[in-house]
């Protein structure tokens, strides 16, 4: 990993989002510069009314936007009920430094691990953080990333929650957290993207989830539980878990049976997208599963 640059803030620009529920009305969403490594990077800020110190890093997926991840999960209006922050850091060049060594943001040396903790830095100095509470997750590219953040920053993050990112390779060969991390992730088994099966750079879901059991030291059988099927729409999902953990680093997996590469319950109605990265399951919502782990896994 390259040095950490010092990381500075200059001023924040205001934007105008629309609220994520559908009332009526404007929420005021912080664009946050903050220089790292010689470069001007963002990131999209939500504090909520009364915020708790709770802090979740939304990484949005390759090719995507900060703004896309906020609209596609909905964090901002659950936020507003549970009262944690939620921040969008912006990738560079629209790639993260995955560990895939295949990213652009790898190729020109960028440290999104870095990164990632210096937007933590930055946030702490305007908002009460509780650093026992911070929490990533990420979607694809991002999701990605959020392996590599366990294995290198678990002192900065007390859960990650990867939807759709299966762990990079090299990632898995170097991995040693400095304590064990609890983790949920979200895996469609008919994601045309991020194989279910993996790649030549990508672990497979059930290798990924075993190599998180085995590194949190959790009892080797899994217990599985069929979720109910509430939309026909084709997919179904599994819920997988396992006991005795070490210290409390619970490993917990949603396997979408017909799931796509979708951050579920997205709504998608363009046919061509629908063609190329497969169903998006109503029949689980990932940010309100994601939101109940981290709420009951704070950093011991």
């Amino acid at each position: 990993m390259l040095a950490v640059a010092v990381a500075a803030t200059t001023s924040a620009a205001l934007l105008d989002a629309q609220r994520a529920d559908g009332a009526s009305g404007a929420r005021r969403v912080a664009r946050v510069a903050l220089t790292f490594q010689d470069r001007v990077r963002h990131y999209l800020l939500y504090v909520p009314a009364a915020p708790n110190g709770s802090l979740v890093l939304a990484f949005h997926g390759g090719g995507s936007t900060a703004a896309q991840m906020q609209r596609v999960t909905g964090l901002d209006a659950l936020a507003d009920r549970e009262h944690f922050i939620v921040a969008y850091p912006e990738a560079f060049e629209r790639s993260w430094a995955d560990g895939r060594n295949e990213t652009w943001a790898e190729k020109k040396g960028v440290d999104d691990v870095g990164f990632a903790k210096a937007v933590v830095d930055d946030i702490a100095r305007t908002q009460t953080v509780d650093r026992s509470r911070v929490f990533a997750t990420g979607l694809s590219n991002g999701a990605i990333l959020t392996h590599r953040l366990a294995c290198e920053a678990a002192d900065t993050f007390a859960a990650i929650a990867p939807v759709i990112g299966a762990m990079a390779k090299r990632v898995t060969a170097s991995c040693h957290p400095s304590r064990p991390v609890p983790i949920v992730g979200v895996q469609g088994r008919a994601d045309p993207s991020v194989p279910f099966a993996g790649n030549e750079v990508l672990e497979s879901s059930r290798t990924t989830e075993d190599t998180w059991r085995s590194l949190n030291g959790c009892a080797q059988t899994v217990i599985s539980t069929p979720l109910p099927v509430r939309v026909n729409d084709g997919t179904s999902v599994e819920r997988r878990s396992y006991a005795s953990c070490r210290g409390a680093g619970d490993v917990v997996w949603y396997e979408i049976q017909g799931g796509g590469h979708r951050w579920p319950p997205e709504t998608v109605s363009d046919a061509r997208s629908q063609a190329e990265n497969g169903v998006s399951s109503q029949n689980l919502d990932a940010s309100e599963v994601i939101w109940a782990f981290f709420r009951t896994h704070a950093r011991m």
